[in-house]
């Protein structure tokens, strides 16, 4: 849908010495790259109200790749706001890239190697970056929204990690120079699941997964939609059984647990926060947004529900700020700078 005080010196050296899975881009346990997202205007807009985070995140389509070169802003029900890769390529430096690939109806082609040239496309881009890229192949990929089917899904997934590799697959006359800068993120919406399909019915492999992900929204006035948790537990088991890292891909309270709701910060935001601890989270992407000034999530004809309200952390009223900066500051989350790009290895 379109993330030192001296006294814990100790601790963030600690932490820096403690083992981890060593995934691409993976900081060591105990730690959390802050992401934030979706919109270039709404993400400069928490850089400059809330304070620095550690990501930038976006979206674009196998079809267009809409915003890798340029600004992209869609219209009617594809309007989410501007996408815009080169806005963090220039103005977010010693950050990460969050970005959500959408591939809904193009898995047959991808597949047989038709969209080969739309994937060197993008490839090219993201390595010219030089610049730690997380790929979120498919993005909610058991979402019953996006219909994909398993088998193709998982043929996808692995050319387009074959091909960022620089492998000589079928069907190409030859290679492209391999990527060594992006992170593939396997993403479940982590929610009712499209035909019920067991959640490894997606999973492509052991050699082609860098991370898990999953989304985290409200789904109700109680947040205490069942299907969803068990889901996040299914997900979260299945990173620790294939020793993968895990990341919140999307997240946000829609308008539940709006910024002036009294009960925001004990009812969605704190539980969120106790989740990561307790699940050893690595990343953690919050879109933090007016979704009502956006076409694609106001308009009941678009067919993506009008529930969605304004998630922003520093909208007027707001009784989250305070309890959002005294968590994000603590030496847990990794943000904008060169400790950041240290933690996950790129300096």
């Amino acid at each position: 849908m379109l993330r030192v005080l001296p006294c814990a010196l100790a601790v963030l050296t600690s932490m820096a010495a403690a083992p981890t899975l060593a995934a691409k881009f993976e900081p060591a346990d105990g730690q959390t790259i802050l992401i934030v997202g979706q919109e270039r205007g709404e993400i400069a807009d928490y850089w400059r109200e809330v304070g620095p985070a550690g990501g930038y995140m976006l979206y674009t389509s196998l079809s267009s790749l809409s915003g890798m070169d340029s600004d992209s802003r869609g219209s009617g029900c594809s309007d989410s706001g501007v996408m815009s890769f080169p806005d963090w390529v220039k103005n977010y430096p010693d950050t990460v890239s969050q970005i959500g690939l959408y591939m809904v109806g193009l898995l047959p082609d991808v597949a047989t190697g038709d969209m080969d040239g739309s994937i060197e496309d993008l490839a090219a881009t993201l390595r010219a970056a030089k610049r730690p890229v997380f790929l979120r192949i498919g993005y909610e990929f058991d979402g019953p929204w996006n219909r994909y089917d398993p088998g193709l899904y998982r043929r996808a997934f692995e050319r387009i990690v074959r091909m960022f590799r620089g492998e000589k697959l079928e069907g190409m006359k030859a290679a492209i120079a391999p990527v060594n800068n992006v992170a593939f993120v396997w993403h479940s919406a982590a929610y009712n699941r499209y035909q019920g399909a067991a959640l490894e019915a997606w999973y492509p492999g052991d050699e082609f997964v860098d991370w898990v992900a999953l989304s985290w929204f409200a789904w109700g006035p109680d947040n205490d939609n069942r299907a969803a948790a068990k889901a996040r537990e299914e997900v979260a088991a299945l990173a620790r059984a294939r020793k993968k890292p895990l990341m919140i891909a999307e997240a946000a309270p829609k308008q539940y647990y709006e910024a002036q709701h009294p009960g925001s910060w004990a009812g969605w935001h704190q539980p969120v926060f106790d989740w990561i601890t307790k699940h050893n989270v690595k990343a953690y992407s919050y879109i933090n947004q007016d979704w009502t000034r956006m076409p694609q999530w106001r308009n009941a004809s678009c067919g993506n529900g009008v529930d969605w309200g304004d998630t922003r952390l520093q909208k007027p009223g707001s009784v989250l700020l305070e309890g959002w900066k005294k968590t994000v500051e603590s030496p847990r989350y990794l943000r904008q700078g060169p400790a950041l790009m240290r933690a996950i290895g790129v300096k």
